[in-house]
């Protein structure tokens, strides 16, 4: 059959179309390293240890496996500053040192620091006791009085001191926890200016080095302006410490948003800190969500894009104790997430320097850094449902090892050498460390 002329164009240009797409589609994925363009220094990957708020009692079995494997040089711990079966007389001021939970986390605090190590402490405050905030009724959103203030400075101060003069340990920083929130207690950024300069005040006067986690905000988003805020007023930069925030409600927020965050901290010489590090604060009401690959792979997903486009220098995994807890009660099974930790804790930790990197899919994510020994250490978790093959561009070795977690296989780890175009094939729905 011979076609007729009129067509012969519209038979070229469906040629042209094809094998447009054939050659778009056989384009490889690739990830490109660039050393040479240098982030954030990893100072450490630690853990919150909170237990003290929820239970009484500030060490649990959790908590002590995850000081022994994962070895955090930051923790942060909760201060109760709020005991419902007692009357605020019986626990205000000083009395404070008398109650079990506080005595339990000194000695919490002590043990970290002597037998495992930490050497850097956030406390934090969650709710402080009915007759200090004007609204004793609520369970959040409850606002510290004004004139109030100084009594609350006094609870902090006596604990402050005694841990520091009779366990030894000195806190680096104290925040309210997610007031801008107001899980459990509120401050707005002029609130918190307030607070801040009578509190930093009193604890420099007292010999504290103890300052303040600039934001600790509830989530990214609202994170600089809540910060900027805050830092309206010149007279508290000297109690400022690093900008802070948690990650909960952050997966479907794009990039940027995060990247805001990394972009205020450089204008003002500070480092990022993730002081929650978490994908949805609200988890614990899924029974068993915790010990599922989902909470695993969702976790892994975060953490990434937090430490890659907040440049995040020091992160802490909510949590590591027996509340959204990596392993069972008694230490014996360890759940997916725990592997999925372990590949920051022993590949992205203390020293390493976050290198720029590029993802030609956005379902193939990566970060890249290189470590105190000069290895390359680049993670890359594959979001689909299939094997993909990735080409690496930027990597001058061909041999090394990958660590590979899976819903099927939670440590995976063997020696590989790439293969043409340094490529590599990653399973479907992995998280994967590779270290040249």
């Amino acid at each position: 059959m011979k076609l007729k002329p009129r067509f012969i164009p519209v038979l070229i240009l469906f040629v042209l179309i094809f094998v447009s797409a054939l050659t778009l589609f056989s384009q490889p994925l690739v990830v490109k390293i660039y050393p040479e363009i240098k982030r954030q220094k990893i100072e450490s990957i630690g853990g919150n240890y909170c237990q003290a708020n929820y239970t009484g009692k500030a060490w649990d079995a959790i908590g002590e496996a995850t000081l022994k494997d994962f070895k955090p040089s930051h923790v942060r711990v909760a201060l109760p500053l709020q005991f419902n079966e007692l009357e605020y007389s019986k626990y205000k001021g000083g009395k404070l040192l008398e109650q079990n939970a506080v005595i339990s986390l000194l000695e919490t605090m002590k043990r970290m620091k002597d037998d495992y190590g930490v050497s850097n402490f956030t406390v934090s405050v969650w709710r402080v006791a009915n007759e200090l905030v004007d609204k004793p009724e609520r369970r959040d959103k409850r606002r510290v009085l004004y004139e109030k203030y100084d009594e609350v400075i006094d609870m902090l101060l006596v604990f402050l001191i005694k841990a520091k003069d009779d366990y030894g340990v000195e806190v680096d920083y104290f925040s309210f926890n997610e007031s801008d929130g107001g899980y459990m207690t509120i401050f707005s950024p002029e609130e918190s200016i307030r607070f801040f300069k009578m509190a930093g005040e009193r604890f420099k006067n007292a010999g504290l080095k103890t300052k303040f986690l600039w934001a600790d905000t509830a989530q990214t988003k609202g994170t600089v302006e809540f910060a900027t805020l805050i830092a309206a007023d010149s007279t508290i930069w000297k109690y400022l410490g690093p900008l802070c925030f948690h990650s909960w409600w952050s997966e479907n927020i794009p990039n940027n948003e995060f990247e805001r965050i990394a972009g205020l901290a450089k204008a003002w010489n500070k480092q990022v800190w993730c002081s929650e590090l978490g994908f949805d604060a609200m988890s614990w009401k899924t029974k068993g969500m915790n010990e599922s690959w989902d909470f695993a792979f969702r976790f892994a997903t975060i953490s990434l894009r937090m430490m890659k486009y907040a440049e995040v220098s020091v992160s802490m995994y909510w949590t590591w104790q027996n509340n959204y807890a990596i392993m069972s009660p008694d230490t014996r099974v360890k759940f997916p997430t725990y592997y999925v930790t372990q590949h920051y804790t022993d590949f992205l930790n203390s020293g390493t320097n976050i290198v720029h990197s590029v993802s030609s899919d956005p379902e193939i994510l990566s970060i890249c850094g290189i470590n105190e020994k000069n290895q390359i250490v680049l993670q890359l978790i594959n979001l689909k449902k299939v094997p993909v093959d990735v080409q690496l561009d930027g990597i001058l070795e061909n041999r090394g090892i990958i660590t590979t977690t899976t819903k099927n296989n939670n440590w995976k780890e063997v020696e590989i050498k790439l293969k043409k175009n340094n490529r590599i094939l990653l399973d479907a729905e992995s998280v994967n460390t590779l270290l040249f």
